[in-house]
């Protein structure tokens, strides 16, 4: 499929191309770009964790991880689906998938179940799950990426958007990708798949700068060219 964008987007594309080295075709008759990414016509699966009752962390100032998650989620899945790429959420808004629990621990778990049936159904080539971190003392902060253990690909794109996440937020965050094998969401999937904690919400200074649109424009941009460098070898 080629996607055809506005030029008002193209110092944005300009931006991704000189980064992935991808050829950008202007046809100087029309007021469009045709353009083809790595993720054109790839199908990826968004999950903003957590959600209505179950709020995640919660930050000092009572930022909730789960609306942080959402507009993350939200705004990775604009800027793929302007490169042509089909997404798909498990959420859209704060809600979480369950009919027939009754208890908040019955809820959580239909929620879980339902959005690795969501995973499994959707015959994606890539899952993220989006989340944010806490810990006791205040002094821990920075973006990090986690990957089942004994999956390459999952390893390969982790090691991508860390790089990304990295450059674009904190040069200086020394945190690297880590093998795990307790994550529900990453369990036993035929996908690549990867849980991003974005932040930490127990640190001050980190939980200001998340709750910032600009900052979350930041980090999915990050995320953004993450997958657009994934793909690009990946086929």
């Amino acid at each position: 499929m080629v996607v055809f964008l506005n030029k008002k987007y193209l110092l944005l594309l300009l931006i991704v191309l000189v980064l992935l080295g991808i050829i950008l075709f202007i046809d100087d008759n029309t007021s469009n770009v045709s353009i083809n990414m790595p993720v054109t016509n790839k199908v990826i699966i968004l999950d903003a964790g957590h959600g209505e009752l179950d709020t995640g962390a919660v930050g000092d100032n009572n930022t909730f991880e789960k609306d942080i998650n959402l507009q993350i989620v939200l705004k990775l899945r604009t800027l793929l689906e302007e490169s042509g790429a089909l997404v798909i959420l498990t959420r859209e808004k704060d809600e979480r998938l369950y009919e027939k629990a009754q208890t908040i621990r019955e809820k959580y778990l239909e929620d879980l179940r339902n959005r690795k049936a969501l995973i499994k159904e959707s015959k994606a080539d890539l899952l993220i799950s989006i989340h944010l971190n806490s810990f006791p003392q205040k002094k821990y902060y920075g973006a990090q990426v986690f990957y089942p253990k004994s999956d390459k690909q999952s390893k390969e794109i982790a090691q991508f958007i860390q790089e990304e996440l990295r450059r674009v937020l904190d040069k200086n965050n020394k945190r690297s990708i880590k093998p795990r094998d307790n994550i529900y969401l990453l369990e036993n999937n035929s996908i690549p798949s990867i849980l991003i904690e974005c932040g930490f919400l127990s640190n001050d200074k980190e939980e200001e700068l998340l709750k910032s649109g600009s900052y979350q424009d930041k980090i999915a941009w990050a995320i953004y060219i993450g997958i657009q460098k994934y793909f690009s070898i990946a086929d």
